[in-house]
């Protein structure tokens, strides 16, 4: 079964009603995470002005789902007063639910045929387990990663699909590594004793495109 990650980048505030949308949608449950936006020009950016607060969310998707996804979300969207942001998706290289894939069941949401030599490799958890996923990703071979604050947005019905019951404070932890070591750093991270139990978080990757290093070694590999 394959998978696809589907994000959405809108106002702050602007979220919930796309999650919203997208669960009725049937997409089960997602992450929100706070951004802010960009000045919309150099001299503004300088002086600290013209930035806004954004919301990115984003969940996963089965391939043949995003479609009706996409359509009710921008419908939701559509009911908004002028920009109401941007939305994309990209394939999944992986996709896991920490309690119910385990290393030494292979999940068959693996898709082989992946040409990137990098991935991003991201962990959604609970509050407070960012670093022992982060530990358990260094020993697979994994070099630093990113940890975003973020909130879930399952509620109790959409465990059928996730196993993810609602705890609204998550963290998302992303780490680049090479296309070789993905594997090994989710199975390291979904064999540690804090993340056997069911609705603990997801882990899913993707495929890079010209990753590089800047300011140091180019196209290392080595972590977000």
């Amino acid at each position: 079964m394959k998978h696809r990650l589907f994000a959405c980048i809108v106002p702050h505030g602007g979220a919930e009603r796309l999650a919203s949308a997208a669960n009725a949608a049937g997409a089960g449950g997602g992450t929100v995470a706070t951004a802010r936006g960009t000045a919309p020009s150099a001299v503004l950016q300088f002086l600290g002005l013209g930035a806004s607060p954004r919301d990115l969310y984003f969940t996963i998707v089965e391939e043949s789902a995003e479609a009706r996804v996409r359509a009710v979300v921008a419908g939701a969207a559509a009911c908004e007063k002028g920009s109401c942001g941007i939305a994309f998706g990209a394939p999944v290289s992986r996709f896991a639910r920490f309690g119910f894939d385990l290393p030494d069941a292979p999940s068959d949401n693996i898709q082989t045929a992946m040409t990137n030599a990098t991935e991003l490799v991201a962990f959604v958890v609970n509050k407070g387990f960012a670093d022992d996923a982060m530990a358990a990703a260094r020993r697979a071979g994994a070099g630093g990663g990113t940890v975003l604050r973020a909130r879930g947005t399952a509620k109790p019905d959409d465990e059928t699909f996730f196993g993810v019951p609602l705890v609204p404070e998550k963290e998302l932890l992303l780490v680049l590594v090479p296309r070789e070591t993905a594997d090994p750093v989710v199975d390291a991270v979904l064999a540690l004793p804090c993340f056997r139990e069911r609705g603990s978080g997801i882990a899913f990757t993707l495929p890079v495109d010209g990753f590089e290093a800047l300011g140091g070694a180019r196209g290392t590999g080595d972590g977000a």
